[in-house]
């Protein structure tokens, strides 16, 4: 089995806080975030992680975000799309998820072209475009706290805060990586799987979803829970998925979470297609998720450290106490 692809490495963006009530505040906080020059200790971003972000307005209210990795990456033009309107309108949505007013949404176009509209049945004016599922939970859009953004070379992972175990998560680009070099099904002909993982629009992330099945970074077949869904390679459809297996621990022990040269080292995602029942990801095999890591329980927002160097950063469901985690590398 071949890994073609590059590890990914994050920037973990300074926190931005919403400036008002409304899904137009809430994106505007996620732009700030994203596109500010430096990352959370004022060090200016890499050019290797210098995405192009765009925010979309209409009568100077922003509707949409569009995201694009950096080109000199030579990817098949992938736009990861945040949206949402207080008046929401027609736009498309992928199943089994529907249109909200006032919900944040994301997407993922690929093989695009220029902006059109976010709401356009091709956002990029050609290409393919997944639809939108609806991103978080609702109620996040008019009481979320913190904006915490994490940005790699091909993916981005945004963390929505309301209080400290009440949040939000969606990641989105290239999200997968093929089991084999095979660039006519088993991947695109830039060797990635594109798409995307939401907790969705009716719920907090799960105080437990490092050990549920249907959790996240797997696949509700109900509109509005979490969804996983990537493009079928080289083509328009998409597929839900999710990960294959669930957190499990021996015991949580130090030797456990660490190799022989003392590194820590986070569970790898397995993904498979949902075969139509939730958490069911039994069908055919797709790749691994890219640089998101189980890891157990952290505190939210710690860090591993080198000296200085950031080495991780932990993402998990509670700010204040020890909850169920996941780890993202570090730019070293």
């Amino acid at each position: 089995m071949a890994f073609p692809v590059p590890g990914l490495t994050f920037i973990r963006c300074a926190d931005t806080s919403p400036a008002g009530t409304t899904i137009q505040d809430f994106l505007d906080a996620i732009y700030s975030a994203l596109s500010a020059a430096n990352d959370y200790r004022g060090t200016a971003k890499p050019a290797s992680h210098a995405w192009t972000f765009t925010r979309r307005q209409v009568a100077s209210v922003t509707n949409a975000i569009t995201c694009e990795p950096p080109a000199a990456l030579g990817l098949i033009s992938p736009v990861v799309i945040i949206a949402g309107r207080t008046a929401v309108g027609s736009p498309t949505m992928l199943a089994p998820d529907t249109a909200f007013n006032s919900v944040c949404m994301i997407g993922i176009n690929k093989n695009g072209g220029a902006y059109n509209s976010w709401d356009a049945a091709l956002p990029m004016t050609s290409g393919q475009f997944s639809g939108y599922y609806r991103g978080v939970y609702s109620a996040l859009n008019a009481t979320a706290t913190i904006i915490r953004c994490f940005v790699s070379q091909e993916t981005i992972f945004v963390q929505c805060i309301g209080s400290a175990a009440v949040q939000g998560w969606m990641y989105a680009g290239a999200l997968l990586q093929a089991y084999t070099n095979d660039t006519s099904l088993c991947s695109e002909t830039d060797n990635r799987i594109y798409g995307m993982t939401v907790s969705g629009g009716t719920s907090s992330v799960p105080a437990s979803w490092l050990t549920n099945t249907g959790s996240m970074f797997s696949h509700s077949t109900t509109a509005s829970q979490n969804h996983s869904a990537v493009f079928q390679p080289n083509t328009s459809t998409v597929w839900s998925c999710g990960t294959r297996t669930v957190y499990s621990t021996g015991g949580g022990t130090i030797p456990e979470t660490q190799d022989s040269s003392g590194a820590y080292i986070g569970d790898i995602m397995d993904f498979g297609r949902n075969i139509g029942t939730t958490g069911a990801n039994t069908g055919t095999r797709l790749g691994t998720l890219r640089g998101v890591y189980r890891v157990g329980n952290v505190i939210s927002g710690r860090y591993l450290r080198s000296g200085s160097t950031d080495l991780y950063h932990y993402v998990s469901l509670d700010t204040s106490a020890v909850a169920n985690a996941l780890m993202l590398p570090a730019v070293s």
